[in-house]
């Protein structure tokens, strides 16, 4: 069975002040949003909770949307819910628990496939691509990657490259039997 890879294409903001600036001003627009409806509470738990992961804090980013996860249930049908979940699960991914992940992935792309939402649905796709890798579920990972590299290929998405560095990285890994290590990625 191949190897796990620790954090494989793991993304780095590139500049940690912004990345900082945006924690603190996206916290307190979440703090404010209180009477906001649960679709826009979603949008900015999973903004959030996304730079909190991105900075390398998935254990505040875990507990910010485990706070949050009623509402993200009650607003299943706006695609803020699918940016959640994925959210959630790349969060738990980082925090090594990837049994947890996989069924919040899976909600994820459940939810962004019934509407429609084809852009969240590649970036689930990427990943749970990756955090396939890091289990050496090699196959599953190519999968997964694959069916993202087509859709964005098809919404002529710019984010392709980084689609098919991952399935470069993953041929690599497959001929090498070794592992590239914490690669800066774009997601």
């Amino acid at each position: 069975m191949p190897q796990p890879v620790p954090q494989f294409m793991r993304f780095s903001a590139p500049d940690a002040q912004a990345l900082s600036r945006s924690i603190h001003s996206t916290r307190e627009e979440l703090a404010a949003a209180a009477g906001a409806g649960a679709a826009r509470i979603v949008e900015l738990a999973a903004d959030l909770g996304t730079m909190l992961t991105t900075a390398r804090m998935e254990v505040a980013a875990v507990e910010l949307l485990q706070l949050h996860a009623d509402a993200a249930q009650a607003a299943a049908g706006h695609e803020p819910a699918a940016w959640f979940w994925n959210a959630y699960a790349t969060a738990l991914q980082y925090c090594g628990r990837h049994a947890e992940a996989e069924r919040y992935f899976m909600l994820a792309l459940d939810l962004a496939r019934a509407g429609g939402w084809r852009r969240v649905e590649a970036l689930i796709l990427h990943h749970w691509g990756r955090s396939l890798v890091e289990q050496g579920r090699l196959d599953d990972a190519q999968k997964n990657i694959s069916q993202e590299l087509a859709i964005r290929v098809q919404l002529g998405e710019p984010r392709q490259q980084s689609s098919r560095k991952a399935l470069a990285e993953l041929a690599a890994l497959r001929s090498a039997g070794s592992s590239p290590g914490d690669a800066t990625a774009s997601t």
